[in-house]
Formats: C-alpha cells, sequence, structure tokens
C-alpha cells in the first residue's frame, strides 16, 4: 500500500489536534522562567498551590510521566482514549509516545515537530510528518505544560476546590481553547491531570500518574531519523 499525501491529513484531525494542544500546554509549564520573575516582580497574585507547581517545574527542567488521554469530538460524540509516556526538556522538547490502542510517536527539539506513524505490516511504509513547531506553540500552552501560570498575561484563574483550577485565557492567546482546567497533586504540587475544552465543542482529558520532574534526559530523545521506508511529508 502507498500512502498519498492527503492521507497524512488525517495526523492533522481531532487526536492530533487536542494531542498537539495538551503538548503546548505542558511545554508552556517548564519553558518561561525569565517571564516568571518578571510577573512575580510586578506583584502577579497566583493561588499558593500553583506557586508551587510554577516552583516545582521551573526547578526541575524535565518531566517524565504517564499519561492517559481522552479526546472526545463535539460533532460526532465519539471519544477515544490513548495512552503511553511523555517526555519535556526545557525549554521546548518533547516526546509523546503514543503506546495504545495504536502506536504514534510525536518527537520536537524545539524547532521541529515529527508525527511518526509505524506501519501496520512489513509491506507497508510508516508515515512521517515533519513541520515547524512554531506551528503549535502558543502563550496559553507555553504557560501550562511549564508551570508558568504567572506568565500568562490576563489569564483569569478561577479556584474550583482546594487543588484545582479553571484558567480562562485571553483572547488570542490559546488558539480554539475557550478554557483549561488543572488539577494538583497536593502533596508533591505537580500536575495530575488537565482538561482543555475548545470553543467547536471538542474536549481533550489528560490524567498524568508517575510524575518525575528532575531526571536525566538526553538530547537524542528529542530529535527523530525515520527507519528505511518511511514515507515522509514536510508540511
Amino acid at each position: 500500500m502507498k500512502y498519498k499525501h492527503s492521507d497524512f491529513k488525517s495526523c492533522k484531525g481531532l487526536i492530533c489536534a487536542l494531542t498537539l494542544a495538551v503538548v503546548a500546554f505542558l511545554i508552556m509549564m517548564i519553558s518561561v522562567p525569565d517571564k516568571i520573575h518578571a510577573a512575580k516582580a510586578a506583584g502577579t497574585s497566583l493561588p499558593e498551590q500553583l506557586k508551587k507547581v510554577e516552583e516545582n517545574y521551573t526547578k526541575g527542567k524535565t518531566v517524565r510521566a504517564r499519561f492517559s488521554q481522552i479526546n472526545e469530538s463535539a460533532a460526532t460524540k465519539n471519544k477515544e482514549t490513548t495512552s503511553g509516556v511523555i517526555l519535556f526538556k526545557r525549554p521546548k522538547k518533547f516526546r509523546w509516545d503514543t503506546q495504545k490502542p495504536e502506536p504514534h510517536l510525536l518527537v520536537s527539539d524545539g524547532n521541529m515537530i515529527w508525527s511518526y506513524t509505524p506501519p501496520f505490516d512489513e509491506t507497508e511504509p510508516g508515515q512521517l510528518i515533519e513541520q515547524k513547531a512554531s506551528k503549535i506553540q502558543s502563550p496559553l500552552a507555553q504557560t501550562l505544560l511549564s508551570g508558568a501560570f504567572s506568565a500568562a498575561k490576563g489569564m483569569k484563574i478561577e479556584r474550583l476546590g482546594p487543588a484545582s483550577f479553571r484558567l480562562f485565557p485571553k483572547k488570542g492567546t490559546a488558539g480554539t481553547v475557550a478554557r483549561a482546567t488543572v488539577d494538583v497533586d497536593p502533596v508533591r504540587f505537580v500536575l495530575r491531570k488537565i482538561v482543555l475544552e475548545h470553543r467547536d465543542g471538542n474536549r481533550a482529558e489528560i490524567v498524568l500518574t508517575e510524575v518525575e520532574l528532575g531526571v536525566s534526559l538526553e538530547d537524542s530523545l528529542f530529535h527523530f531519523t525515520p527507519p528505511p521506508n518511511t514515507d515522509r511529508v514536510k508540511q
């Protein structure tokens, strides 16, 4: 089987779009220390739990965790669950390794993003889409993924519970995301759940477990060289 260029567009559908939105949010949580300090100096007020998350992620510089993600389409009401392992490294490197139900790898060195789907069998090629990382970056994403809550100018924060918060990003800073909900581990002060709700009604919910900060992650983990017999599309 030979893939046409149009076949690759499926990677830009709901699942990938919601995954990229979550990735962007997480990168934001670990990559904006200078803005954090500037915001604090200006007297930005944050709930104490979010301050501690921010401090942990800034100090740790890297994150490794297992994830379970539910993507929900407003149009079809369909839900799809994926799971795997995510790695983040400051300033904007990530490796999103989906293992179930089907393997898929999303990798970025901060400049490029590689989206790779392995072949279904030995007779077929794998699929690789390459694009500039700037296509998924947004102020909201870089705030949430890096834990840099105080860097998000104009973002309204609403407390839902002792360790649960709803964030309303300023218009023009979050793409199609209307609001985000984050749940914090009240003991370790790490993110344990993120929900992104889009203006079109689509929704992504991700639960993080086995979260480790400050782990040693080689830069080679954040670069991707496709294996032989891979169809490549650059966007």
